[in-house]
Order: structure tokens, then C-alpha cells, then sequence
């Protein structure tokens, strides 16, 4: 209930962040069955949030393992539908951790559940695919191998810009990958690479450069809210590249940031209003 509910608010949120978003191949993804959604990964933590409130199904999210260390963190982002994926950065102490949530990804899938991974398992603010690391591949096989009719769909969202606000955005959902792709499930170096290269193949056409202009009406409607707004913009701004230094994580950070500010902002006005009517 929790992470429906957050879902309905950010997409209204987003609104204030985004002026047009276009979303082409959602016809891609199935309405139902179990799901790896296999995403190229250029923006950090908006990534999953544009994702998320694009598709009406609910998904899980693997994020990077080092925001859940603390107990009472884990427990809220697991309300948001978020699960930890650890990388060798963040400590050979955590990898045995990626089974847990492993078996977690089995039972969603086992369920009829989404999960959304970034293949790349980076991010820099990239506009070309980086090297694709083997944690996609190893849930799609071991998921395989239980029977389960598991599909991955490649996702690759991009943004006209980078570390400013009213974007312009293109999503693009491909093809299925499907278990029939594939004659071997084994988790070894070869089918690895093999199934990188076929993620590689459907994932690098839904990566572009070419965004449609921005309609008209857009336009006037973010410009009409940019002026509302101009003091948690101007606040949040000087705030956010102060402490992100201009770094991938200035839009996550600046779009979470708004997500509180915004009901602030909007009760105080409202306490201004009946002050002086």
C-alpha cells in the first residue's frame, strides 16, 4: 500500500521535474508473468523512479548494496520495493548478501513479479552502453532452470540533459528475451557472455541522442510552475550542487529533495493564504 501510494504521488511530483517524457515500445512488456526488466543505467536513482512510474505494474528494484547497511534503512526501502544488490567496492564481506537477495528475485518471479536491474551495474551520466557485468545473466538462468517462464525486457531511459531540471526524456522498452533464446542455463563464463551479447544486441538500439522538441503546451505549463516554484528551485538547486559537486547523483538527489520540499512549500503557502485572507 505504501509503495502504491508513493508511486502516485512521485509521478505528480515528477511532473515539476520533467517537462515531456516519451515513451515508445511499452507494448514490449507484458502485462503479466514474471519480469527481469534490464535497464540501461545513465542517471542514477531517477532512473528507477521514471521506470517505476511509468509502468503500472508494481516492480522491485535492485539498488546499490551500500544505502542498506543500516537495519531501519533496509526496512524502509524494502517498503519502496527496493532490494540490495552489493558490488566488490563495497566489500567482499557483503557479496554473500546477493544470494539473500537472490532468492527473494526467485520468489517474486515465482509470484508473477517484476524486478528492474541495471545491467551495467555503473553509473556516469553515459550516453553509449558500458561493459555489461554477469548478475542479469546468472538471475535469468538460475530463474530458468526452477521452470519458471521468466522474460527480460530491455529498458533504456535517456535524458536530454544532465544536472538540470525540465527534461526531456525518451524511455524505450524492447523486444522480450525470452528462455527459448537459449539452448544452455548453466551459470558458467560462456553462456554469461553469450546472454550479454544478446542483451548488449536489443539493449544499444533503445539508446539515443534524438529527442523530439518540446510541445508547446509543455512549455507554458513548466514555465507557469518554474515561476510558482522559483523558491524551492533556487533553494534545492544551490543546495543539492554544493553537495553533489555537479556528480550523477545531482538529479536523484535534487528529484528526492523535491519530493519532501514540494508539501512543504505548498502548507506553507497555504498558512500564508488564511494569515492574510
Amino acid at each position: 500500500m505504501i509503495y502504491i501510494v508513493m508511486r502516485q504521488f512521485v509521478r505528480f511530483v515528477l511532473r515539476f521535474y520533467i517537462k515531456q517524457i516519451e515513451v515508445n515500445g511499452l507494448e514490449n512488456l507484458p502485462t503479466k508473468g514474471p519480469i527481469i526488466l534490464a535497464g540501461f543505467h545513465p542517471n542514477s536513482f531517477l532512473d528507477a523512479l521514471v521506470i517505476n512510474c511509468t509502468v503500472d505494474r508494481p516492480i522491485w528494484s535492485l539498488a546499490r548494496g551500500d544505502a542498506f547497511k543500516k537495519t531501519w534503512v533496509k526496512k524502509i526501502l524494502s517498503k519502496f520495493y527496493m532490494m540490495p544488490i552489493y558490488r566488490i567496492s563495497e566489500g567482499k564481506e557483503y557479496l554473500g548478501k546477493n544470494d539473500e537477495t537472490f532468492e527473494r528475485c526467485s520468489e517474486i518471479f515465482n509470484n508473477g513479479g517484476q524486478v528492474l536491474i541495471f545491467s551495467e551495474g555503473l553509473c556516469t551520466n553515459q550516453t553509449e552502453l558500458l561493459p555489461l557485468k554477469k548478475g542479469t545473466a546468472r538471475l535469468a538462468f538460475q530463474t530458468w532452470q526452477t521452470e519458471v517462464a521468466l522474460k527480460i525486457v530491455p529498458v533504456a531511459i535517456n535524458y536530454d540533459t544532465y544536472n538540470k531540471i525540465g527534461k526531456n526524456i525518451v524511455l524505450n522498452f524492447g523486444p522480450a528475451i525470452s528462455k527459448s533464446d537459449f539452448e544452455n542455463f548453466e551459470v558458467d563464463g560462456g553462456n554469461i557472455k553469450t546472454f550479454n551479447e544478446k542483451l548488449k544486441q536489443t539493449l544499444t538500439p533503445l539508446i539515443t541522442r534524438t529527442f523530439k522538441p518540446v510541445k508547446a503546451i509543455n512549455i507554458i505549463i513548466f514555465e507557469i510552475i518554474y515561476f510558482l516554484h522559483f523558491p524551492v528551485y533556487k533553494l534545492l538547486g544551490g543546495f543539492v550542487e554544493k553537495k553533489t559537486k555537479r556528480t550523477v547523483f545531482f538529479d536523484s538527489i535534487f528529484a528526492g529533495l523535491l519530493i519532501i520540499a514540494l508539501p512543504i512549500y505548498w502548507l506553507l503557502l497555504f498558512g500564508i493564504y488564511n494569515l492574510v485572507f
